[in-house]
C-alpha cells in the first residue's frame, strides 16, 4: 500500500484531498471514476481503524433486499437521504466488491458479508484501488485548519488545510472524518470545532446504536440472556410514544442491549420511559386467559407450569417461544411471589402482575453508554448544508462531504456503511 508519513516530504498541492481515511473517505478515493493527483489525509496512524471493527471484525457491509426499504432505517434522515441511496444503492455496492474480487454472501438475517469474514480484505481492497486511483495516503497528520483562497488573475480557487506539519492545498476537497464513536480509531470529532468556523452548521453531536442503562436494573444475574423477538417501545417522559421496534434484545450485567434497543438509542434522553415486551403475538387478555387455564388445575410449582407453557406454545407467527427458566423465575420474584408455589394457588391478580411485567416491562432510562462504546454518531453536519444531489456545501463550491461526519445514521445491519459507502460514491462521482 502507497503511503507517505511524516518522514517523507509529499507532494503538497492537489487536484483533490479527502480528509479521513475510514469507510465513506476510502471508497470516495477507490470510487473515482479516472486516475487523478490525490491525496487521503488520516489522522491516525493507519487506514480504516473502525471499518476493521464493523460487524464484530467481519464486515457487515449492507443489507439485502430492496434498497426501497432502507429508507426506513435511517431514523427522520431517512427520506431526506433517499436520492443518495439510490444513486449508489446495496446492488451497487454488492457489484463493486465482486467486481474487485471480494466475494460476498447473504445471511438468512439478511446481512452482507465478505465470504472470509475478514473485514481486512475490504480495507485492503479500498486502499489498493485509491492507490489505482492515484491516491497518496498520508497517516498520522490531524488537519488543525481548512480555509479557501478565492480565485484570482485566472487561477481556479483552492482549499488550504493546515496539519501540524504541512500545509496542502487542493482544488476540491472531501471531508469523511466520521463522528464521535470509537474516538480511539481517530473519530473523535475533532474536525467539527474547524468546521463551524467555516460557518458550516452542526447538529448536536450524541452516541448512537449504543447500549440503555435503567433505573433499578433487575436482570444483572441473567447477563447473558437473550429474546430474538422482544417489542421495544420508547416514551418521552410525558408519557408519548417516541419510537418502537421488534428485535432482539440482550440483558447484561448492568444494562440493556442488542439491535432492540440500539436502533432506538439514538432517541434517548435520561428520563425517558422504556417499555419491553418479552412475548410478542399474544395479548395480555389472550395471555391469561391461557395460563388460567393452565394453571388453575395443576399441581405443579408455578415456575414449572410457566416454563412449559411458554416454550411448548407457539407465538401469532408460528415460532415457538423461548423463555429462559432463570427469567421466569426471576418475574416470578418481581411479581411477589416464591416461584415454588403451587401453580393452582396462585390468584388472578399475581398472575396480572406476571403478564404486565412479560407485556409491559417499564423502565425509566438513567442513561445511555458514551461515544467509547457508540458504534455511531448521532448529529454531525446538518443536511441543510449539503446538496444531496452531489454531496456538495452550498457555502462553498468544491467541498464536498461523506459518512458519518454528516447527521445521519441508520440502524444496525450494514446500513452505516451503505450510507457511507453511497455518499463516498456520490461525493467522488460530483468532485472528479
Amino acid at each position: 500500500m502507497l503511503h507517505t508519513t511524516h518522514t517523507e516530504e509529499p507532494n503538497l498541492t492537489y487536484d483533490l484531498i479527502i480528509i479521513g481515511a475510514g469507510a465513506a473517505g476510502l471508497f470516495a478515493g477507490a470510487s473515482l471514476p479516472n486516475k487523478i493527483n490525490g491525496l487521503i489525509l488520516e489522522k491516525s496512524a493507519s487506514p480504516g481503524k473502525k471499518l476493521l471493527m464493523s460487524g464484530a471484525g467481519q464486515c457487515n457491509l449492507t443489507h439485502g433486499g430492496s434498497i426501497k426499504d432502507f429508507i426506513t432505517h435511517y431514523g427522520a434522515r431517512g427520506k431526506k437521504i433517499r436520492t443518495v441511496l439510490y444513486r449508489f444503492s446495496n446492488d451497487s455496492v454488492i457489484d463493486f466488491f465482486e467486481k474487485n474480487e471480494i466475494a460476498l454472501f447473504e445471511r438468512e438475517d439478511g446481512k452482507i458479508f465478505p465470504k472470509s469474514l475478514r473485514a481486512k480484505d475490504i480495507l485492503d481492497c479500498l486502499t489498493s484501488q485509491c492507490q489505482r486511483n492515484g491516491m497518496k495516503l498520508c497517516f498520522s497528520t490531524p488537519v488543525e485548519n481548512i480555509s479557501y483562497r478565492e480565485p484570482a488573475e485566472g487561477n481556479d480557487g483552492l482549499y488550504v488545510i493546515q496539519t501540524g506539519s504541512f500545509v496542502f492545498t487542493a482544488k476540491k476537497i472531501i471531508i469523511s472524518t466520521g463522528g464521535c464513536s470509537y474516538p480511539s480509531t481517530g473519530s473523535d470529532g475533532s474536525l467539527f470545532p474547524v468546521l463551524e468556523a467555516l460557518g458550516i452548521a452542526v447538529k448536536p453531536l450524541h452516541p448512537a446504536l449504543v447500549p440503555i442503562h435503567v433505573q433499578q436494573y433487575p436482570y444483572s444475574d441473567l447477563s447473558g440472556i437473550s429474546f430474538q423477538n422482544a417489542a421495544v417501545t420508547l416514551y418521552s417522559k410525558e408519557g408519548k410514544r417516541v419510537a418502537e421496534n421488534i428485535g432482539p434484545l440482550l440483558f447484561t450485567r448492568n444494562h440493556f442491549s442488542g439491535p432492540g434497543i440500539l436502533n432506538l438509542s439514538r432517541y434517548v434522553t435520561e428520563g425517558m420511559q422504556l417499555s419491553l415486551s418479552y412475548c410478542t403475538g399474544k395479548s395480555d387478555e389472550v395471555l391469561i386467559k391461557e395460563l388460567t387455564t393452565a394453571l388453575s388445575s395443576s399441581s405443579k410449582q408455578l415456575l414449572t407450569e410457566l416454563y412449559e407453557y411458554f416454550n411448548g406454545n407457539r407465538n401469532a407467527e408460528g415460532r415457538e417461544s423461548e423463555m429462559p427458566k432463570r427469567f421466569l423465575e426471576t418475574l416470578c420474584r418481581r411479581a411477589g411471589t416464591d416461584p415454588a408455589v403451587k401453580a393452582s394457588a396462585v390468584s388472578r391478580i399475581l398472575l396480572r402482575s406476571i403478564v404486565k411485567l412479560l407485556l409491559q416491562d417499564r423502565f425509566t432510562i438513567s442513561s445511555t453508554d458514551g461515544f467509547s462504546a457508540a458504534m455511531v454518531t448521532a448529529g454531525g453536519i446538518s443536511l441543510d448544508e449539503i446538496n444531496l444531489k452531489t454531496m456538495e456545501s452550498n457555502q462553498y463550491l468544491g467541498m464536498y462531504f461523506a459518512g458519518e461526519v454528516l447527521d445521519v445514521d441508520g440502524d444496525t445491519g450494514g446500513y452505516n456503511l451503505q450510507f457511507a459507502f453511497s455518499s463516498g460514491w456520490l461525493a467522488a462521482n460530483s468532485a472528479v
